[in-house]
């Protein structure tokens, strides 16, 4: 039995559109299939989990990143201990961002090519063709404080503008991030960090941190160039104290992936981080927002996912 796990709101309800488009070819080779539609938030997790114990061949997820997060953190929950998950996951986009696909996709181009909205079918017929096939890639997975993640979290100025985007979806769709940006910085305050990864301890005052598995975020902004999804590494993005006119300068340059070249840019590589807050924060883990305080702790999970890709 295969498990599709469904957000019938993502995309504007892109979701349910490409359904049918799916479950038919389960249909005609004669594939026993399971559709579960969440309805809440997190409501993916528990139907991961409760797929996980039914001993699924596999799960589909149809929607965002938001989406894939829940299911990934309920498959892992589901095996806690384990080094790797011993079901595979399909990843059918249809969010607002997919930002997790376009680096495993290699880009926009090939994104679009394989998954626009206006290829249903063909789309369907691509996810269809690795299960079919067991085409399968294995990727590392992000755990914060034991929650896993597939893409990216972020503490800061982009986890607030995560917040506000929230509100502007249905009127901007995948371009919420942008118009929720300008919004953001007008507000915009450092925040103050200590972060302890390879032995080294940063404390200061941040604009934003990104702890890396993917490239991209905010709909398609590569905020983390370096970052692969298979090299066993965290890759952690740090924006250093930034005035609310060099904030406004960040996010055009991290669009077009020149924020490398800014001074107060830094790049660091490890297996796990530790983040500390002086108070309540939004953590924000591939589009979920999460309250946290203190500390938090980031480790990999190398080689604990098969995709079907």
């Amino acid at each position: 039995m295969f498990h599709i796990i469904i957000n019938p709101v993502a995309g504007q309800g892109h979701g349910l559109v490409r359904l049918p488009f799916l479950t038919e070819l389960f249909e005609a080779r004669g594939m026993p299939y399971e559709v579960m539609q969440t309805t809440s938030p997190m409501d993916g997790c528990k139907k991961a989990r409760q797929a996980c114990a039914a001993g699924s061949h596999g799960i589909i997820g149809i929607g965002g990143d938001g989406t894939v997060q829940e299911i990934v953190a309920g498959m892992a929950t589901a095996f806690e201990g384990k080094p790797a998950i011993p079901i595979p996951l399909g990843v059918f986009p249809c969010g607002s961002g997919n930002d997790f696909v376009l680096t495993l996709e290699g880009g926009k181009a090939a994104t679009v090519r394989k998954y626009s909205k206006a290829k249903n079918r063909q789309a369907a017929e691509a996810v269809f063709d690795a299960v079919i096939n067991k085409r399968l890639r294995t990727i590392d997975l992000i755990k914060a404080d034991g929650t896993a993640f597939l893409n990216i979290g972020n503490l800061g100025i982009d986890a607030r503008i995560v917040q506000h985007a929230l509100h502007l979806k249905r009127r901007f769709g995948r371009y919420a991030y942008l118009a929720a940006v300008y919004s953001s910085i007008a507000k915009h305050e450092n925040l103050p960090l200590t972060i302890r990864a390879n032995g080294e301890v940063c404390e200061g005052k941040y604009t934003l941190v990104a702890i890396c598995n993917g490239q991209y975020y905010g709909g398609g902004m590569p905020v983390a160039p370096p970052a692969q999804l298979d090299d066993g590494l965290i890759t952690l993005c740090m924006v250093e104290a930034m005035s609310r006119p060099e904030a406004m300068v960040l996010f055009p340059s991290v669009l077009l992936a020149l924020h490398t070249r800014l001074k107060k840019v830094r790049f660091l590589q490890c297996t796990s981080l530790t983040i500390t807050l002086p108070h309540a924060e939004s953590l924000c883990l591939d589009g979920n927002l999460y309250n946290k305080r203190g500390d938090i702790t980031f480790e990999i999970m190398p080689r604990a996912l098969n995709l079907f890709n």
